[in-house]
């Protein structure tokens, strides 16, 4: 049986999560990937690969022919938003579900804040049986860009450097919860034409997340309060000479403003019921703990 829904950024840490909740599922689906990508893990897993370039339509109207349904986990920070829209439209893809952030609310002027908002604009915009979601922070793996930064550096120092007060809150999201979410609603017509925040099941200040990582970890590091004023001179100097920081000053503002977002919407449409921190962050450790030579 021929697949009929197409997945892009299946080689990525979200997609493979991705890959794997599809195929509990049963569906038919094939993966897009750039012609540099490793698909050695797709082919393990019996998948497809279908080569083509998010950035140049003419390859995404090859593509996308036959297909009913797309799945856009990819980022669409990087200005291939509107191509793939404008490509479903032309190749008779009328399903589309696209995976976007909620740092598209942040008030800091990032780069591609402006980039993800336009690609949303030009989603909306289309006559697309279209859903957007949203993600917060995701973890869960030791694979994952973000708590395995904090549980790296829990594990080998005894002072962790808090920039700003650390009470700003936030809503991390397993990388499980943000897979789920996204293979359920591909076909559950409440959830076209909407948009949903995808966030995490507890709400915590950067200081909780940090104590309840560490109780997971069995480690107790002291804290050390760093002005935020102090930290971002320090990082853009650090960058200019070329150092490679934990963290970019970006971050560190973001840190800085709260990321709590409600996801009612998305539990009364699809049931999403994200797991709290507490567990996610356990599961993590373990497998971090697991990965680790004795």
């Amino acid at each position: 049986m021929s697949a009929d829904v197409l997945l892009t950024g299946a080689t990525g840490f979200t997609g493979s999560f991705v890959c794997q909740q599809l195929l509990q599922r049963g569906v038919k689906f094939d993966c897009l990937v750039r012609p540099s990508s490793k698909t050695a893990q797709l082919e393990e897993l019996g998948l497809k690969s279908v080569e083509g370039d998010l950035d140049d339509l003419e390859s995404l109207r090859r593509v996308f022919t036959g297909y009913r349904a797309l799945i856009n986990v990819a980022s669409i920070g990087f200005g291939a938003g509107p191509n793939i829209v404008k490509a479903c439209q032309e190749s008779g893809i009328k399903r589309a579900i696209f995976v976007s952030t909620t740092a598209i609310f942040t008030k800091l002027n990032a780069k591609s804040k402006a980039v993800r908002q336009a690609a949303e604009d030009a989603i909306r915009e289309s006559d697309l049986d279209h859903t957007i979601l949203r993600p917060t922070m995701i973890y869960g793996t030791p694979g994952d860009r973000n708590m395995i930064r904090l549980l790296k550096l829990i594990q080998r120092s005894p002072v962790i450097p808090v920039p700003g007060s650390g009470n700003c809150l936030q809503q991390p999201v397993h990388v499980q919860d943000v897979a789920w979410a996204i293979c359920e609603v591909l076909d559950n017509p409440k959830t076209y034409r909407r948009a949903y925040n995808i966030s995490g099941g507890q709400v915590l200040s950067y200081k909780d997340v940090i104590e309840i990582a560490s109780q997971a970890l069995g480690k107790r590091p002291i804290p050390i309060h760093v002005p935020v004023n102090l930290s971002i001179p320090l990082l853009q100097i650090a960058k200019t000479l070329g150092l490679k920081t934990p963290v970019s000053a970006e971050q560190v503002l973001r840190l800085n403003e709260d990321k709590v977002f409600d996801h009612t919407a998305a539990k009364e449409d699809f049931n999403y019921s994200p797991r709290p921190f507490t567990e996610g962050i356990a599961q993590e450790v373990a497998l971090l703990a697991a990965s680790q030579p004795k």
